[in-house]
């Protein structure tokens, strides 16, 4: 029963710290449905706390418990946002409105790689460990990023380096 509560429980506060345990399969997904099939009407949503600065917006959206996490970004016309590379963290771009240069320098070697990236193509652009990177809104209105990384953001080591690309 101890195992059960704890499992309510840690699926009432994922609305504040976004980790969805594993429930795709098995008793965990039976459970996971039937508490939300006791959900008040009125706790059909909930408000993400997000990030705002003269770039744009930042949203973490949901955290797995062992691939990572989804989050969304808005950027304004003009903006470069990143200037940073990862020693193990990979990130999965994708515009889904506007249009962007990602550009990429490798720490080591210097070669330099871009992709110009827009709406009018689902095209997913990796960020490679070893490469610093940048996206830039090339745009003339807000670009919205979708973005997943394979680690969940850790502010006590965010294997987050600034270096210019």
């Amino acid at each position: 029963m101890g195992d059960i509560e704890n499992l309510l429980y840690k699926f009432r506060v994922n609305r504040h710290t976004l980790v969805m345990q594993e429930v795709g399969s098995g008793f965990k997904r039976a459970l996971y449905a039937t508490y939300l099939s006791y959900l008040s009407t009125n706790n059909f949503s909930y408000t993400l706390k997000g990030h705002k600065d003269n770039r744009g917006t930042f949203y973490e959206i949901l955290k797995t418990i062992d691939n990572g996490q989804f989050s969304l970004s808005t950027t304004a016309p003009g903006i470069v946002r990143g200037g940073h590379y990862h020693h193990t963290k990979n990130e999965k771009f994708l515009v889904v409105k506007g249009m962007a240069t990602i550009e990429f320098r490798h720490i080591v070697t210097n070669e330099k790689i871009s992709y110009d990236v827009s709406e009018k193509k689902m095209e997913i652009v990796e960020m490679i460990p070893g490469y610093t990177h940048n996206i830039t809104n090339t745009g003339n209105e807000e670009m919205l990023l979708f973005l997943w990384a394979n680690e969940n953001y850790d502010d006590k080591n965010p294997d987050t380096y600034f270096l210019e690309v």
